[in-house]
């Protein structure tokens, strides 16, 4: 199976010296949050918003679902779904400005976000692993 270059973040995988690959945290701080607004939040929320489904279990369901396409692990589903939460309640709030405002805005976080988690992780740092 053919997987796009901007996927292998999410593979999982390390370099030799089993410290994360820098270029795949710059893809996932830059390009992974772009690709995905793209790919799950707008076409999924815009028909939601278009079916005027009820924005409380939008939200709700919208992160759960964008939760689970990021993490296997019990810690992460705790970590995350918090996140997902208010990214789809900062796409929908800003989506009743306009469309741009809600895809500029819910990338841009995303991105912070991601590249807070980046510096945090402490497998970025050579000096840090016994």
């Amino acid at each position: 199976m053919v997987v796009p270059t901007w996927s292998a973040y999410f593979s999982g995988a390390f370099t030799r010296d089993y410290l994360v690959n820098p270029g795949r945290s710059i893809s996932a701080i830059l390009y992974a949050p772009i690709i995905e607004t793209i790919i799950y939040f707008v076409p999924i929320l815009e028909i939601c918003r278009k079916l005027k489904a009820s924005p409380t279990w939008v939200v709700l369901l919208f992160a759960l679902f964008f939760e689970m396409l990021h993490t296997r692990s019990l810690y992460g589903h705790f970590v995350l779904y918090p996140t997902n939460v208010t990214l789809t309640v900062l796409y929908l709030s800003m989506r009743e400005r306009s469309f741009w405002h809600a895809f500029l805005f819910t990338a841009v976080v995303h991105e912070f976000y991601n590249f807070f988690v980046s510096v945090a992780n402490p497998l970025s740092y050579k000096s840090l692993i016994v």
